[in-house]
C-alpha cells in the first residue's frame, strides 16, 4: 500500500474520532475502534483475512470494488449513528427542561428568597434501597446548618421503575424532580443545572443518591470551593490531605480495582488539558460548581458519563479546578453502573471522548 493511501486513511480516522462526544456518541466508541482497526488490516494487510475467506468460502473481488462497498457502508454507519445523536440530545433537552419547570415552588421560594444560595443537586435511577436512609440525613443536615452553606436540594428521579418515585412523593415532596425519560446522569445534572438557573444559586453541589458520597460534608465542601475561588470543586477521594486533615484510611474501599485503574487512565488523559485538569479522582460525582460552571455546561453538556469531560470542558474555558480529601463509603444498595465489563468500556468510552473533545480544541472546531 502507498503512503498517500496510508496517510489518507490515518487523516480519515482522526477526523472520525475527533467527532466522538461531539457529533457522534462516544458510548459506541469501542465497536468504532474494531470496525477503523478491521478496515485498515484490510487495507493493509488482506492476506490476514485468506484463511478466513477460504472457511467462508468467500470468492474474492477486486480490492477496489471491496473497498468501496465497504466505505459506503461505513459512511453509512456514521450518518445513522450522528443523527440518532441529534435525536438522543434533542430528547434530553426536552425532558429536562420540562423537569426542571416543575421544581416545587417550596424549593423555589427558599433559593429565591435569599435564604439559601446552594443548591444540592441528586441524580436518581432506581435508587429506593438508599434513598430513605439518604433523605434522612439530607433533611436533618438542611434543618441543622445555617449561614452561607444553609442549601436546600432537589432529587432528579431519572425515570426510576422500582419504588422511588412512591418513596420521592412521600419523603420529599417538595424535593425532587421526575423525567418521563431515562436520559441518563448527565440529563439529571442539565436539569439541576437548569433549576440552578433559574433560582439564581451561587452553587450547586452534587451528590450521588446511593449514600456513598458523605452528605454530612456538603457544608464544607461547599464553603471549601467559595474559600478557594474555585469554579469546579472535586471532593476526592485520593487527594493529599489538607495539613490539619487526616488521611483517609482505605480510599479503594469505596470503589473497585478495575474502575480505579480506569481512573489512573482517565487521569493521564485529562493531562492534555493542562495541569489543573489533571485530578486524582476525574469519576468522582461529589463535587461543587459554581455559577460561572454552571453556565459553562449548559451550554456544552457532555454525554453520558459527564464527570471527566466536564473538567476538561471547564479546563479549556480557563476556569479553575481543585479538589478536597473526602471519604466515601462503600455501596449497600442497587447495583453500580460501572461494573465488571461496563468498567472497561467507559474508560474506553471516556478516554475517545476526551481525545475526540482535545483535537477539536487544537483545529477550533
Amino acid at each position: 500500500m502507498s503512503l498517500i493511501v496510508v496517510l489518507l486513511a490515518a487523516g480519515f480516522f482522526t477526523l472520525l474520532f475527533s467527532q466522538f462526544g461531539h457529533r457522534l456518541p462516544a458510548r459506541n466508541s469501542l465497536i468504532w475502534w474494531l470496525v477503523a482497526l478491521f478496515l485498515l488490516t484490510a487495507a493493509i494487510s488482506p492476506n490476514l483475512f485468506r484463511p478466513l475467506i477460504r472457511v467462508l468460502g468467500i470468492e474474492l473481488v477486486s480490492n477496489f470494488v471491496l473497498g468501496g462497498m465497504m466505505m459506503f457502508l461505513f459512511f453509512q454507519m456514521v450518518e445513522q449513528q450522528a443523527e440518532n445523536q441529534r435525536f438522543s440530545r434533542q430528547i434530553a433537552e426536552l425532558t429536562t427542561s420540562f423537569a426542571a419547570r416543575t421544581f416545587p415552588e417550596q424549593g423555589a421560594r427558599s433559593l429565591e428568597g435569599g435564604s439559601c444560595k446552594i443548591l444540592v443537586i441528586l441524580p436518581c435511577y432506581n435508587e429506593a434501597g438508599s434513598l430513605p436512609q439518604v433523605l434522612s440525613r439530607l433533611k436533618a443536615l438542611e434543618a441543622k446548618v445555617d449561614g452561607p452553606e444553609r442549601f436546600t436540594f432537589c432529587v432528579m428521579d431519572d425515570g426510576s421503575t422500582d419504588e422511588t418515585p412512591h418513596l420521592l412523593k412521600t419523603l420529599a415532596p417538595h424535593n425532587h424532580v421526575t423525567h418521563s425519560a431515562n436520559v441518563g446522569v448527565a440529563g439529571a445534572l442539565l436539569t439541576g443545572f437548569k433549576i440552578s438557573r433559574s433560582v439564581g444559586a451561587d452553587y450547586v453541589v452534587q451528590c450521588d443518591s446511593d449514600g456513598q458520597h458523605p452528605i454530612e460534608e456538603i457544608p464544607r465542601l461547599a464553603a471549601v470551593a467559595a474559600r478557594k475561588g474555585a469554579d469546579l470543586l472535586i471532593g476526592s477521594r485520593f487527594a493529599a490531605p489538607e495539613p490539619t486533615a487526616d488521611a483517609v484510611s482505605n480510599p479503594l474501599r469505596s470503589t473497585t480495582r478495575l474502575r480505579r485503574a480506569g481512573g489512573v487512565v482517565v487521569t493521564f488523559v485529562l493531562g492534555l488539558f493542562g495541569r489543573s485538569a489533571r485530578v486524582s479522582d476525574p469519576t468522582s460525582g461529589f463535587r461543587v460548581y459554581s455559577r460561572r460552571a454552571v453556565q459553562a455546561l449548559l451550554r456544552s453538556m457532555p454525554d453520558e458519563y459527564p464527570e471527566p469531560e466536564s473538567i476538561a470542558l471547564l479546563a479549556l474555558r480557563g476556569l479553575r479546578i481543585d479538589e478536597h480529601l473526602v471519604e466515601m463509603s462503600p455501596r449497600t444498595q442497587g447495583v453500580s453502573s460501572l461494573s465488571g465489563l461496563k468498567s472497561i468500556r467507559f474508560m474506553v468510552k471516556v478516554t475517545t471522548a476526551l481525545l475526540g473533545l482535545r483535537v477539536r480544541s487544537l483545529v477550533g472546531g
